[in-house]
């Protein structure tokens, strides 16, 4: 007697492990594991002492061991696998239903073809396990090579109603079926049992084209936002290009009118015309910079008669000779460019508005160096040069590009320095030699 029990808590023993290994290969499709190798002895010892317990201890209602069977299943998967939830219950719903309907269809066979085996719940569930790895290893063939993507959670409640709903009938069915001393209700039901199983089998297939449907979508909206970005860009670059070519007709036109001027020595008119394209009242004399260059003395008495109308304070600090080695228009872009800049940004601040100017000549070599008062967070790209979209950046992204090409010419350096929080500070060296 002793022997005969041995015997088969010897067959539940292997029929467990045999489950474990169904579930590791049927998951591994699906899911990735998590990398703590507890989990994963944790998670098939949950499930392999399930399978244990139902085959040679445990005795529950049916409708109890399915439910007990499906939790047990969940548990072990959110220990072992990483994935959304809904995404698990999808899958392992369909395994249980799977699973399910084998065994069924397995005792309708046996029933029908080898009676006296029928009984024997061993014989069923070794060969239910054997036609379960046989579709396992299909769904491993088709699916292997795919990703299997997450699902709404509203798709995956609607998807699981197909499993659990096989689950329902097939159990009734296979009562009945075992109830009834017909071959023809025993045929039917097999017949039932292999259509179940193939709705079940279309779960996968239906799960991966929605997934993939709904991806498209979700790829095809970001791609159409990102078309009209693009376009409503291109139509904001066109808008820039037409201005600036306005602006430079215009100049060309400004300039040819001022050389007019010049050739017929009419300085009154050249003085009131270019007050007037200014939109100022002419240069009242300052002090600020007197070094004889004419571009930078300028510059500098300009942008500080607009920085004194904001309340900006503003310092210079200048030694330069009347002549440099490099061309007014680029030391007009250089430095205009610094200043506006510096004054639209200063402008912004609510406390204390600066602006402070070095400008050193030594050794052939044009140091310039702009520090001023800022208020925000700049932006950089990853050569450390400022974005130029008017975002938070608009105090400086202005121009930038305009300066970088005019000192490349020197190859020179620009240095933006804003570790000092509120102040911005940027150097720009020209080397006169290396023209």
């Amino acid at each position: 007697m002793w022997m005969d029990n041995v015997f088969s808590y010897g067959v539940d023993i292997l029929l467990s492990a045999f489950a474990v290994c169904l579930f590791i290969y049927y998951f591994d499709i699906f899911f990735v594991r998590k990398k703590n190798k507890h989990s994963l002895i944790t998670g098939l010892a949950l499930f392999a002492l399930w399978q244990f317990g139902i085959s040679s201890i445990i005795e529950l209602p049916a409708y109890a061991n399915i439910a007990v069977t499906i939790i047990i299943t969940l548990i072990s998967v959110m220990i072992i696998y990483e994935s959304t939830i809904w995404k698990k219950y999808v899958f392992v719903i369909a395994f249980n239903a799977i699973w399910m309907l084998m065994e069924t269809l397995c005792g309708y066979i046996l029933l029908l073809y080898c009676e006296k085996y029928a009984y024997i719940q061993s014989v069923g569930s070794f060969i239910s396990m054997i036609l379960f790895l046989v579709v396992i290893f299909a769904l491993k063939k088709v699916f292997t090579d795919e990703e299997i993507k997450e699902l709404p959670a509203k798709y995956s409640i609607l998807l699981v109603l197909i499993p659990t709903g096989s689950i329902y009938i097939m159990n009734n069915i296979f009562m009945l079926g075992f109830t009834a001393d017909d071959d023809r209700a025993s045929f039917n039901s097999a017949i039932t049992a292999i259509i179940l199983f193939g709705m079940n089998v279309l779960i996968f297939y239906i799960y991966m084209k929605l997934a993939d449907d709904l991806c498209l979508k979700r790829m095809t909206s970001i791609y159409e936002q990102q078309l009209e970005l693009c376009e409503r860009h291109q139509q904001e670059r066109e808008i820039s290009i037409l201005q600036l070519r306005d602006e430079k007709h215009n100049m060309k036109n400004n300039l040819v009118s001022i050389l007019a001027y010049a050739e017929n020595r009419d300085y009154e008119k050249i003085i009131a015309f270019v007050n007037e394209v200014l939109g100022t009242r002419g240069m009242a004399a300052t002090d600020i910079s007197h070094s004889g260059n004419i571009v930078i003395d300028s510059l500098i008495s300009y942008w500080f008669m607009t920085a004194k109308q904001e309340n900006i304070e503003f310092s210079v600090d200048i030694c330069v000779p009347m002549i440099l080695p490099f061309k007014g228009a680029d030391i007009c872009l250089i430095l205009g460019n610094l200043l506006e800049n510096a004054v639209e940004a200063a402008q912004k601040v609510e406390g204390k508005r600066y602006i402070k100017t070095k400008i050193k000549y030594d050794k052939n070599n044009l140091l310039v160096f702009v520090s001023n008062s800022y208020k925000g967070t700049l932006m950089k790209t990853k050569d450390n040069r400022l974005r130029t979209t008017k975002s938070d950046v608009e105090n400086h992204g202005v121009g930038l590009p305009s300066v970088y090409r005019a000192v490349a010419k020197y190859h020179g350096t620009v240095v933006i320095d804003d570790s000092k929080p509120g102040c911005f500070r940027i150097r720009v060296l020209l080397y006169g030699n290396r023209k």
